[in-house]
């Protein structure tokens, strides 16, 4: 009976992101404009690391997916708070439908938004600047669907635990700059002070492009990068559990009414 209601869901959420794309898209194609801007500074930095023959593309591409990445995670929060300002999410909780599945459906409905988003990217950067990973393309591609799942609960536990849509985007928007940033979105983790260079640890960016460099310019295999992959579920453990912990606390609340 649940998996009904799922399924209602994700496709009405679906439905409504097809119709309004032009934030996905504007999310999608900026980021190959400035990508051409980033490529020799990056080229100098992994020159400077010991890589050679390399253009560049192979840090600037998913550096620029990443931030982009952080930046769609609005998108999820608008549409929350749209459906509250609708009124079609209070009619929904009030069906039978389970939380889990209303949350389940919005979820993933997210989690496809980021993936594709960021599959594009890469994908154009591939077709349009040469970006060529030299190791395995399943690893890129659990790398990417890792990512996106992280970001897709930050979303949500953004629009769940925040009181207002402003709010909610701003947080989103500081710390997007400040996870992709101290992360290597903008330079090489490499090129930070010594002191910097643990921080950038804490920022689910980090373990994201540090898989990719190793897949792009050391030819890493999905093996190779499973301590990565597995720092990154620790990010999505923690945000889901402030996802079930929003869900417990209201539940407390509502009781107590």
């Amino acid at each position: 009976m649940q998996l009904r209601y799922f399924t209602a869901v994700t496709r009405l959420n679906l439905l409504q992101q097809l119709r309004n794309p032009a934030s996905i898209l504007i999310l999608t194609i900026v980021p190959l404009v400035i990508i051409p801007f980033m490529e020799p500074a990056f080229k100098a930095m992994l020159l400077q690391d010991g890589y050679t023959n390399v253009t560049g593309s192979e840090q600037a591409v998913p550096a620029m997916a990443v931030l982009f990445a952080f930046l769609a995670v609005q998108t999820i929060i608008q549409s929350f708070f749209h459906e509250k300002t609708w009124g079609m999410w209070p009619r929904l909780k009030m069906s039978a439908a389970s939380k889990g599945a209303l949350l389940g459906g919005k979820a993933f409905v997210a989690y496809l938004i980021q993936s594709v988003q960021a599959i594009a990217i890469i994908a154009l950067g591939a077709v349009l600047f040469g970006f060529r990973p030299k190791g395995s393309l399943w690893a890129l591609l659990l790398i990417i669907l890792t990512f996106s799942a992280i970001l897709a609960a930050l979303g949500i536990a953004l629009a769940l635990w925040t009181s207002s849509e402003e709010l909610a985007l701003s947080l989103s928007s500081v710390i997007g700059m400040l996870a992709s940033g101290i992360g290597g979105s903008f330079c090489t983790v490499s090129s930070f002070p010594e002191w910097a260079q643990p921080i950038s640890r804490f920022s689910p960016a980090y373990w994201a492009l540090d898989a990719v460099h190793a897949v792009s310019l050391d030819g890493a295999s999905i093996a190779d990068i499973l301590p990565q992959i597995g720092m990154l579920a620790v990010f999505l453990i923690v945000i889901i559990g402030a996802i079930i912990l929003n869900y417990m606390v209201r539940s407390v609340m509502s009781a107590q009414k």
